[in-house]
């Protein structure tokens, strides 16, 4: 449905690469994510997608249609592309269904379609509402039913919970994404948080410098990272360098990167590899306890545990089944 060859953006005329040679494909009716730190190129990637701004190579194909390339630039409003903003756009002076109506003016049964997105979001009760008298919650399905309205064959979310507070975040996201998913509109969504991808995505695609470093199902990418990178994303992980694993005695590889997920650390001295450690600092976290811990050669180390009765001086070890390996 979407396909992206050797895709790449400068705005400083080939200095930096905001993206570079990225590469891939999506199949229509599935849900993916897009992450990485601020700079990955996340948003330059979507703008490319969209038609807002033109690539310096590769191409972008929607439909088996090629949208985007040097030579070759369909203009947004041609590629039948919904788009979601974190600020919804809404219109203040215009009500719900005016707001709707607006982007599907050309439409002969309008009307119709108007009121069928609004009680697919759940408001139609509300439809002569303006954008002010709505909570966040419902000025999202708003935004997307104005963007459903035009039956795009592509959805495109901007951090679209990122104005939200934590409990109504997920609560809502579960909502836009039952939505979507029963429309059967392929869709692609930014975000920073990857709670957010691992909930609803088909497929998680990882930026990082502007390079896609994996794309991949949301339980390979936190079983089988291909990098320290892809690992940090999705939880807290420690590297184990040359000193942690001698101080753990455990000699693993020397020609790979290895790291070890914080949950997988335990406070015990059944573990196959084990060292200790005295206790700096407990923060209560509710069903868990957060340690600064102080190895004997010196390293800091913060762990997770829900051990209750933490003496001063502990022993902490992990297995080797949770080592992540990694050839960077």
């Amino acid at each position: 449905m979407v396909r992206i060859e050797s895709l790449s953006k400068s705005f400083d005329k080939g200095k930096t690469f905001a993206l570079k040679d990225v590469s891939f494909s999506l199949k229509e009716g599935d849900v993916y994510a897009i992450v990485g730190e601020s700079g990955s190129g996340k948003t330059t990637l979507i703008r490319l997608i969209a038609g807002l701004e033109t690539p310096d190579s590769g191409f972008i194909e929607l439909n088996g249609i090629q949208v985007s390339s040097i030579k070759k630039m369909v203009s947004p409003e041609k590629r039948n592309i919904g788009l979601v903003f974190q600020e919804y756009a809404l219109f203040p002076h215009l009500s719900l269904l005016d707001n709707i109506l607006y982007g599907i003016s050309k439409l002969k049964n309008k009307k119709d379609r108007a009121q069928e997105v609004l009680e697919l979001v759940g408001l139609a009760e509300m439809k002569d509402r303006y954008p002010h008298q709505l909570s966040g919650g419902q000025q999202q399905r708003v935004a997307l039913a104005r963007a459903l309205a035009p039956k795009p064959s592509l959805l495109i979310l901007d951090e679209p919970f990122s104005n939200l507070d934590s409990m109504l975040r997920s609560q809502l996201r579960n909502e836009v994404f039952d939505i979507i998913k029963k429309t059967g509109v392929t869709a692609i969504f930014v975000t920073h948080d990857t709670q957010d991808a691992l909930s609803v995505a088909d497929e998680i695609l990882i930026l990082q410098g502007g390079k896609l470093v994996q794309k991949d199902q949301a339980a390979n990418l936190y079983t089988k990272p291909t990098s320290v990178y892809v690992a940090s994303l999705f939880g807290n992980t420690i590297q184990l360098s040359k000193e942690l694993q001698s101080v753990f005695e455990c000699p693993l590889k020397t020609d790979c990167c290895h790291a070890i997920r914080n949950e997988n650390i335990a406070i015990n001295d059944e573990c196959e590899y084990v060292t200790h450690a005295t206790v700096l600092k407990k923060t209560f976290l509710g069903n868990d306890t957060q340690l600064l811990i102080k190895l004997d050669n010196g390293e800091h180390l913060t762990v997770i545990t829900k051990h209750n009765n933490i003496t001063e001086r502990i022993t902490i070890g992990f297995n080797s089944k949770d080592v992540l390996e990694f050839r960077e």
